[in-house]
């Protein structure tokens, strides 16, 4: 009787084992059909939206949306034969048909890093496969950005991913291994930078070797950090003016020679901070130490408004650049808040600080 019992509940258990067996192989044909059918409507779409704004004199660029539920762009990586749509957001309806745009990343083309995100066994399968020089196309009815593969990495999830908005950057992120069909504790992630950007199917010409202005710090200067990572400074806004070639503003360049003007501000700021004058005649020939005076023995507390930076270029060249700002100087001999003006100018590919004011308020 028991023994009955016994092959009765087996036989249930079997049965329920079997079932759940199914369910689980029919979500995962349901999920793999629909990726197949809506993904590839999706990508129709945008394609079509692609071509058509080949044929147009002008077309227009609307922003990037992560409410929209129309595609935002096409992800073309020839090197592994990967095409996919990419939506706004990166939750549960966009991943189950497309590569999804991580809300609160920059978006392709902008300054900071873009996050784009796919489930493993899908879209992202083959991304591991990637190899430094890669090429990366991100194409809209806009624009088409280009990137090239820097690196990658495996990281733990929730490991945060910075954003330089000095560079243009774009990861893959995806679960690791790319090929398990569970969740994991792991994701991989590709690392990408701006290279060239196309307008509307129309090649823009590459600058393949931008040239980026040296900044004439003395060695014991530039040894203490020139950069936004070694220096305490909020960013607003860049500006381009002048008669910049297409080629020279849609690429890397601007956000090389802003790294490179940001580098001569902060090696002229910690120079009258620390009352070394040999090291701001290097940088700001022309110009007197003393226009700097509310810096001496002092340090910069905080930017009351946040820096913001004009590029002048002609062509594919820089010619110079402004700063202008709000900050607030604490100690030395004249603490308070300031006004702060900075012109850069470029004289064959070197800059030199060549106007400095500051205005007490």
């Amino acid at each position: 009787m028991r023994a009955r019992r016994r092959r009765k509940v087996g036989m249930l258990v079997g049965l329920l084992l079997v079932a759940a067996g199914l369910a689980v192989a029919g979500n995962i044909g349901w999920f793999y059909l629909r990726q197949h059918v809506e993904g590839a409507a999706l990508l129709h779409q945008e394609d079509k939206a692609i071509s058509a704004a080949r044929t147009l004199p002008t077309v227009p660029c609307p922003p990037f949306s992560n409410t929209s539920r129309s595609p935002q762009g096409v992800l073309d990586v020839k090197s592994i034969g990967m095409t996919a749509p990419v939506l706004g957001g990166d939750g549960a309806t966009q991943l189950a048909v497309a590569v999804g745009h991580v809300p609160g990343s920059s978006w392709p083309g902008q300054p900071g890093t873009a996050i784009l995100a796919a489930h493993d066994v899908t879209y992202f399968t083959d991304v591991d496969r990637l190899t430094t020089g890669s090429l990366i196309d991100f194409a809209t009815p806009c624009r088409t950005y280009v990137y090239r593969v820097s690196g990658h990495q495996i990281v733990h999830t929730g490991t945060p991913i910075y954003s330089n908005p000095a560079q243009s950057e774009l990861v893959l992120e995806t679960c690791y291994p790319t090929n398990a069909l569970f969740l994991t504790s792991q994701r991989f992630l590709v690392t990408a930078s701006l290279v060239a950007a196309r307008r509307a199917g129309v090649p823009v010409p590459r600058l393949a070797t931008p040239i980026v202005p040296s900044v004439p710090a003395p060695p014991a200067l530039a040894a203490q950090g020139l950069t936004l990572a070694t220096n305490n400074t909020e960013l607003g806004t860049l500006t381009l003016s002048g008669t910049p070639a297409p080629s020279w503003a849609q690429s890397m360049a601007p956000f090389n020679d802003e790294a490179a003007v940001l580098a001569e501000y902060f090696g002229a700021i910690r120079s009258a901070e620390q009352g070394q004058p040999g090291w701001w005649n290097a940088l700001a020939k022309g110009v007197s130490i003393t226009a700097a005076a509310p810096l001496a023995g002092a340090t910069i507390d905080a930017y009351e408004v946040a820096l913001g930076i004009t590029l002048d270029a002609t062509g594919t060249r820089l010619t110079g650049a402004s700063l202008h700002g709000h900050l607030e100087v604490r100690t030395g001999p004249a603490p308070g808040e300031y006004t702060i003006e900075v012109a850069i100018s470029d004289h064959h590919t070197q800059l030199t600080v060549s106007g400095w004011t500051m205005t007490a308020i």
